[in-house]
């Protein structure tokens, strides 16, 4: 085979070239891959073991369909990847849609990007959540559904049964994914394709280290302190001014006397991503506040948030498959999203060696 060549492919063409070029037709593709992010779509990219030649023609599909498409191989599915147009459960809805019109044989979507995590969570053990691990959905709680008061937004308590159950194929997988032997090897190949993945493009998704994953307590919040001149920040309303909300922790000098302990870290340092599986929060509200975080994962059992899979549900079956960047608190940066995008991506194609289908499979990366 000839190699793809560099201007052809992808956001980051790191990614493709050198890459074989395959030629296949469009009814025998089995997997699509959406993004919002750019940085997401260069890792599930970077995932492909075969780079697939569309032709002097762009890819057929209907007249409405606005998406723009990229088509590859990883292991034996054959996938398009889908580029959305932007974050969010809108742009995700209207991508999904019009990729149902042109691929009408599609059968599962994977979500495949970053998103916050919940620090913690109780699943027989209590479990610790650090950044770059991965979570994949067992079903999705749309944590933007609800009432505007006055004073308060009011989630909707029966949340999780309005997007229903992921269908018996998914669970079915799940189930196998979450034994012991299965997680086991979920995991050891995630960190075998992140490491494949990290030396071909060196620099692209290296580990951060563990002295920058930091969380902080709660009720700490992302402001200047009393010694700064900032009447906002200072004036005893837990206001926070505009400058603040963009400058760094660093700038700030949070303390590192509010940081939480993490016992992985502290035990195992930067050993790999662990795998995680529960429910995720999806909605287009960003998750900047530690105490909000925490009450929504107390009340609905959440364990991630994210923004794209709630407008993927209800159009394919779907597994929401997200690499943890933050902590969804008001000290989140994006130091960590293109790690975090790179073990989801891993993840995802670790799955897809366990997923047996023959038909269409379609992974949105957002």
């Amino acid at each position: 085979m000839s190699r793809a060549p560099a201007t052809t492919f992808g956001s980051d063409h790191r990614f493709t070239q050198g890459l074989p070029i395959l030629t296949v037709e469009k009814h025998k593709v089995t997997i699509a891959i959406l993004c919002a992010l750019p940085l997401e779509s260069d890792a599930v990219e970077g995932q492909l073991d075969e780079y697939c030649r569309t032709g002097p023609l762009p890819i057929e599909k209907v007249a409405w369909d606005t998406n723009t498409y990229s088509r590859g191989r990883i292991g034996r599915h054959h996938v398009v990847i889908v580029h959305l147009a932007g974050m969010g459960k809108r742009d995700a809805v209207a991508a999904a849609t019009n990729c149902r019109a042109s691929f009408p044989d599609i059968n599962l979507a994977l979500v495949v990007g970053i998103c916050g995590g919940v620090p913690s969570y109780v699943n027989e053990i209590r479990r610790e959540i650090v950044l770059g691990d991965v979570v994949i959905s067992e079903g999705l709680v749309p944590f933007d559904f609800g009432r505007r008061y006055p004073d308060q937004f009011v989630m909707k308590d029966e949340l999780v049964d309005i997007l229903g159950k992921p269908p018996l194929e998914i669970r079915s997988l799940l189930s196998k994914l979450k034994t012991q032997n299965g997680r086991r090897y979920l995991t050891q190949r995630t960190r075998q394709y992140l490491g494949d993945f990290s030396h071909d493009l060196r620099n692209y998704a290296v580990y951060p280290g563990v002295a920058e994953d930091k969380l902080y307590e709660e009720t700490y919040r992302h402001k200047h302190r009393s010694s700064s001149s900032c009447r906002i920040c200072t004036d005893g309303n837990d206001s926070v001014c505009e400058t603040a909300r963009s400058s760094s922790c660093e700038a700030l000098q949070c303390s590192n006397d509010k940081l939480v302990r993490r016992t992985r870290l502290v035990q195992q340092g930067g050993l790999g991503p662990a795998i995680h599986f529960g429910l995720m929060a999806s909605g287009d509200q960003v998750m900047k506040s530690g105490q909000h975080r925490n009450d929504i994962a107390e009340r609905h059992n959440v364990i991630a948030f994210e923004m794209e899979g709630a407008g993927v549900w209800d159009t394919f079956s779907c597994i929401v498959i997200k690499g943890v960047c933050d902590y969804d608190d008001s000290h989140k940066n994006k130091k960590w999203q293109r790690y975090a995008a790179a073990t989801a991506a891993a993840c995802m194609k670790a799955l897809l060696d366990e997923w047996t289908m023959t038909s269409w499979i379609i992974c949105f990366c957002g």
